[in-house]
């Protein structure tokens, strides 16, 4: 039988349809993750708490159909961007960081998808969690990431929920800047090079028809 922590977290997690539709990316800290770690505080159980740990994580498909957050940065050329500058184009957000293995497996794929849509409305951005020196002196020099760059991205990385659900995160937008994909994790494994292309992939191709 489930404790009143655990019980309580299920009727708010389910909720009713429109309580659902009310979570996206500017409010999922206090609906989704505030209360399960609330849960997880009073658990009884060590079975309790483990059902409670990837919460967050496991409910991240509820923010699609939800907007792009507001925000503004720089790529490591030093060319602003925005959820403005973005807007009439499919945008494909990824989120990483250097020491992050399922990040680095899936670059081959995600390369082939910069390459399978040059020349079209499609921008492609990675949030790097690690420095602009690091990123520009010590990775690509040696690594192709064909993605625009945005370095030093921790505060990003908590607006768009990388931060609850872990590294790699794979975000695409349609063109009027709402979610339409979202995918965290990854393998580290042959399948990491072909398994974010083969999901992604059918998603430009449906925003761009």
């Amino acid at each position: 039988m489930k404790s009143c922590s655990l019980l309580a977290l299920a009727l708010l997690l389910s909720g009713s349809a429109g309580y659902a539709q009310s979570i996206c990316f500017e409010n999922y800290q206090e609906k989704i993750v505030a209360p399960s770690r609330k849960a997880m505080e009073t658990a009884k159980t060590d079975k309790e708490r483990d059902s409670l740990r990837f919460v967050p994580a496991d409910e991240l498909k509820r923010v699609v159909g939800c907007a792009m957050p507001d925000f503004t940065a720089q790529d490591i050329q030093g060319s602003p961007i925005s959820k403005r500058t973005l807007k009439g184009k499919v945008v494909v957000m990824n989120f990483w960081f250097i020491g992050c293995k399922p990040c680095l497996a899936e670059l081959p794929a995600l390369n082939d998808l910069v390459d399978q849509h040059k020349g079209q409305e499609v921008v492609f951005i990675a949030f790097g969690r690690d420095s602009k020196q690091r990123i520009v002196d010590d990775f690509l020099p040696k690594q192709s990431f064909q993605f625009q760059h945005v370095a030093d991205s921790k505060g990003y990385a908590d607006t768009f929920l990388a931060s609850v659900s872990g590294f790699p995160l794979t975000l695409v937008f349609d063109q009027r800047g709402v979610l339409q994909y979202v995918h965290s994790g990854g393998y580290i494994d042959e399948r990491a090079k072909t398994a974010i292309y083969q999901q992604v992939s059918p998603v430009i191709a449906r925003l761009l028809q």
